[in-house]
């Protein structure tokens, strides 16, 4: 089988959970062998786009896909892991490129191989110079290619980083930790997976963290109409951790807005935007504005309302102990804050 090599990169969230789980999903696919992977390397960004440094590394690999089949397949993982990237060149979660395939060369619309920009980037050739067959004559071109980049491009620069120890096996250790600090023993058969278990769930309840950009969303156009009709989603349920004691609250969020010029989102996207701002650390204040200004930016509409009513395990666990206590947070823009008779007849629907 032909030698592949895919360069990978992020700057955006946890960078080296992304990198890894990109790498987790190539490795769990039946027609793909992972053979290499190379060191971590922190660069600089390119593009003239202010952004975070990027985490890059060089993989090698062998399949027995076609070269539009592995594209497909890495567009499905880039999707999966929820990429986000707004402009070309700039910040992304995950970027997954098809760097070399063997000796082969391609060039059309949706691919082209070897990658074009492959001999300008030192943070795609020093990561490959990894993973690169020494015995290939080409390995020394690329020797040369970034030595003459490490002369002629002063704005790009590539630095080796240790690999850090991943998120769930550090959840993991400090949640032993957190067992024998309250005087329990972490070897105890009812607890002896409970280190584990906290990690995955955190990996689930916490998938927002460090993600601003909510992508699960289509628009739609309507027959643009005058007299645009509000549309509510009452009764969304959501949970969420507070920031301040990492206990949960929850409860029901609802939410209205009025389309401009016929812009419409799906329905079942609501609940899925709750979904997404709900899951990281917040405060339920956060959450209604969260859920306000995305939907401002996705749509531009009339205007947004938003009402959230949430039990807080911080109040009734602990501290004041009042149980069944019920909090409502209240985020009006557009008219829902400037017609005071829109903005009840919302609030009369809801009750």
């Amino acid at each position: 089988m032909e030698s592949i090599y895919l360069s990978l990169g992020s700057n955006i969230g946890d960078k080296q959970n992304n990198l890894e789980k990109a790498i987790e999903h190539l490795g769990n696919d039946s027609h793909l062998i992972i053979d290499k992977i190379s060191d971590y390397y922190e660069t600089s960004p390119v593009g003239g786009i202010e952004q975070d440094v990027f985490l890059n590394i060089a993989v090698k690999i062998y399949t027995t896909y076609t070269p539009e089949e592995l594209l497909t397949l890495i567009h499905k993982i880039e999707a999966d892991l929820k990429r986000s990237r707004k402009v070309h060149w700039g910040p992304r979660t995950l970027d997954i490129d098809i760097i070399f395939w063997g000796n082969r060369s391609l060039n059309d619309e949706k691919l082209v191989i070897p990658h074009k920009e492959t001999f300008n980037r030192l943070f795609v050739l020093i990561p490959l110079l990894d993973v690169y067959d020494k015995n290939d004559s080409f390995y020394e071109h690329i020797k040369q290619s970034i030595s003459v980049l490490e002369r002629t491009e002063q704005t790009q620069k590539v630095v080796k980083v240790p690999k850090r120890e991943g998120s769930m096996q550090t959840i993991e250790r400090v949640v032993t930790k957190l067992l024998l600090a309250i005087g329990d023993d972490p070897k105890r058969e009812g607890i002896r997976e409970t280190p584990r278990r906290v990690a995955e769930m955190y990996q689930e309840i916490f998938s927002s963290q460090n993600q601003n950009d909510f992508q699960e969303f289509k628009v739609f156009k309507t027959p643009k109409k005058d007299n645009s009709q509000m549309v509510l989603v009452k009764d969304i349920p959501f949970y969420s951790m507070c920031e301040h004691h990492m206990l949960p609250f929850f409860g029901k969020a609802h939410v209205a807005y009025i389309p401009r010029n016929g812009k419409i989102i799906g329905l079942s996207k609501i609940p899925r935007l709750v979904d997404f701002v709900s899951h990281r650390l917040s405060l339920q204040e956060k959450v209604t504005s969260d859920i306000a200004d995305t939907l401002m930016d996705i749509l531009d509409p009339v205007g947004v309302a938003v009402v959230v009513e949430a039990r807080h395990m911080c109040v009734e666990m602990r501290g004041v102990k009042k149980n069944n206590s019920l909090t409502r947070t209240t985020y009006f823009t557009g008219d829902f804050n400037s017609n005071v008779q829109l903005r009840a007849e919302f609030l009369r629907v809801l009750n």
